[in-house]
């Protein structure tokens, strides 16, 4: 599985791998947002009637903005970008405008109240789950949902380092907000939308270009 930005994910670590780097889990500094995009075709006639017909199911835009991050956040986008070759292969991405902190987690199961976000049915809507309490993180698969109450998580294949212990937390610093997560593919042409805003001059590892913009995902399948 490849997960935006870290790459390749893998059982018990908290950062994926690409072309043999080590690539954490961070967040846009700026802001995320996702809304629904419909396909519908609408005719209009001479009475002024319209008539309007779906010509496919809706999809989900996410997109991320970064304002002067370091060059080696930019340089872990970029080569995230071109190991799925950019819009080519399909990579799961956090939509991390649509988090929530569940009332409990008992055993994998987050109390919410709102399901709706999520499918325990292959390629509909959200069929993972990213837990995630700022220094640990987990991916589940939604098994099943008893809706806006429970969903129960399925996390055999373990990919991430959170324990059943730490996901339990729901209070206090540590505790575990949860986000649906979708297969996507990258919008061409995103790195485009990247540029050099500022520079860091500080004498340590971090000195460089830093780097603002934005890069949009949509979802392969239907919401």
């Amino acid at each position: 599985m490849k997960v935006f930005p870290m790459g390749t994910v893998a059982a018990g670590v908290n950062y994926g791998t690409i072309d043999g780097v080590q690539c954490p889990f961070f967040e846009p500094n700026s802001k995320a947002f996702s809304h629904p995009i419909h396909y519908s075709l609408q005719t209009l006639f001479q009475n002024q009637s319209i008539l309007t017909r779906k010509i496919a199911e809706p999809s989900l835009s996410i997109t991320y903005e970064y304002t002067n991050i370091y060059f080696h956040e930019f340089l872990q986008i970029k080569e995230c970008v071109a190991d799925v070759e950019e819009a080519v292969d399909t990579i799961y991405v956090v939509d991390l405008s649509a988090g929530t902190l569940p009332d409990s987690m008992p055993s994998w199961v987050p109390h919410i109240g709102w399901t709706g976000l999520y499918s325990s049915v292959a390629n509909m809507k959200a069929n993972y789950m990213f837990l995630n309490n700022s220094t640990q993180w987990k991916i589940g698969v939604v098994n099943s949902i008893v809706t806006n109450t429970s969903i129960q998580l399925t996390v055999t294949d373990n990919y991430g380092d959170m324990t059943e212990a730490q996901a339990a937390v729901v209070t206090g610093n540590a505790r575990t907000h949860i986000y649906p997560m979708y297969e996507c593919y990258i919008v061409p042409n995103s790195l485009q939308n990247f540029s050099v805003t500022g520079y860091w001059s500080n004498k340590d590892s971090m000195r460089g270009p830093m780097w603002s913009g934005s890069i949009s995902f949509t979802s392969k399948y239907r919401i």
